[in-house]
Parts: structure tokens; sequence; C-alpha cells
């Protein structure tokens, strides 16, 4: 006997069917291209008449802006970071929902908001308020990402059916390394701001060891070309 579908049901396939993957992608991507390109625009200019310009002190002027550039360049290799992994967790989604489409519209409210504070860290790096602040901030676009992972790859709701357990696994794994790391890196401030910083070069440590640990050697190729 074929049962009929509930009306909430054929709602929620229609609503399926009207989800284009990709203008969700091209609208993420857009988000993200924005994030980084106002990263630039945040440094401040040094305010220098043409007089103080021609008597060298523009040079010693931008050299002072290093916190800013320091706070530029790791602000725009996790943004990297975390497109990589958005692009590599849509790969493996292979159909939507309205509640995929959600979380990620607020992840890329959280992304759109991390020039703030890279803005206040860039300016503040060695005030403890900012740096936690600063590191907050970016693990709750990693929790938000990996979030959306979680949910799309819970009971394989949204994902392949052939995707083992051990690949889900190893995908959670890197997904929520990131934003682990900066929240593990919150306490370190209250002993030195710069012992925090350095601790967020555990984020490259951690996926070689989660590569090594996992020791997934068939991956599929496209896995390969976006993690």
């Amino acid at each position: 006997m074929i049962m009929e579908e509930k009306p909430q049901q054929k709602i929620l396939r229609s609503v399926e069917n009207l989800i284009n993957s990709d203008r969700v992608l091209n609208f993420s991507d857009g988000v993200f291209a924005f994030a980084a390109t106002l990263l630039v625009l945040k440094i401040d200019l040094p305010a220098l008449s043409p007089v103080e310009i021609n008597s060298g002190r523009l040079s010693q002027e931008l050299l002072n802006l290093w916190p800013q550039y320091f706070a530029n360049i790791v602000s725009f290799l996790i943004i990297g970071y975390y497109w990589l992994t958005h692009h590599a967790i849509f790969t493996l989604i292979k159909k939507f929902d309205p509640v995929i489409i959600w979380l990620n519209i607020i992840f890329l409210v959280f992304i759109s908001f991390v020039p703030f504070p890279v803005d206040l860290f860039g300016d503040y790096s060695n005030s403890q308020i900012i740096v936690i602040f600063y590191c907050a901030s970016l693990a709750a676009v990693g929790l938000l990402l990996a979030a959306i992972w979680l949910y799309a790859s819970g009971n394989h709701r949204l994902i392949e059916e052939n995707l083992s357990g051990r690949h889900i696994l190893y995908y959670s794994c890197r997904f929520l390394l990131a934003p682990i790391v900066f929240l593990l890196s919150i306490p370190l401030v209250f002993i030195d701001p710069l012992v925090a910083k350095i601790s967020w070069v555990f984020v490259l440590i951690g996926i070689v060891v989660i590569n090594r640990a996992f020791n997934l050697k068939k991956i599929s190729t496209i896995d390969r070309e976006t993690i």
C-alpha cells in the first residue's frame, strides 16, 4: 500500500525544488570576497602632511602599522581557510533544505562581521579583551560552519549514503579544528596575548595530525581537491 505524503512533506519538497545550489554558492562566495576585501580597507592610512612625507616620517608610520598588517594577514588566511572548508562541505552536500540554507545565511552574517574584530585587533593587538573578542569571533564563525556539516551529515541527511562513518568523522574533526583552537587560545590570553597568538599555529599542526591519524588513502578525487 502506497502512503500519500502529508501536506507538510509536500510543501517541504516543493521548497527544496525551488532552492538553486548555484545561487547559494555564488552568494556565499560573494560574501567571502566582500569580507576579504574589507580587511584591506580597515588598515588606517597615516595622516601626514606633504612636509612630513618628504621628511621620511612616512616610512616610520608605515612600519608602525605592522600590527594591522599582522591582523590582516592572519584574518585573510583564516577567511581563506573557512572558504575552502565551506567549499568542501557544499561539495559533499548533495541536496538542500530550508534549515541548511538558514544555517548558511547565519554563518555568512558572522563572516561579514569578521572585519570589525580584525580592525580592533589591528589597533589594540595587546589588549586582553580585544584578543579574546577576536578569538571568540573567529571561533563562532568556525562553529557555525561545523554546525552546517554536522546537520547535513547527521543520519546522512543531506549527503551521499555511501559516505562512510569514518569519512564523516574525519571531516567533522577537520571542520571543528580551527574553532576549537581559537576557543582554547582564549585562556592563554590571560597568560600573555602573544602566547595565544602563537597557539593559532596549531590549526596547521592539527591538520597534519588528523590526516595522519585517519590515513584515509581512498578519499575521492573531489575530496582531495576541495579539502
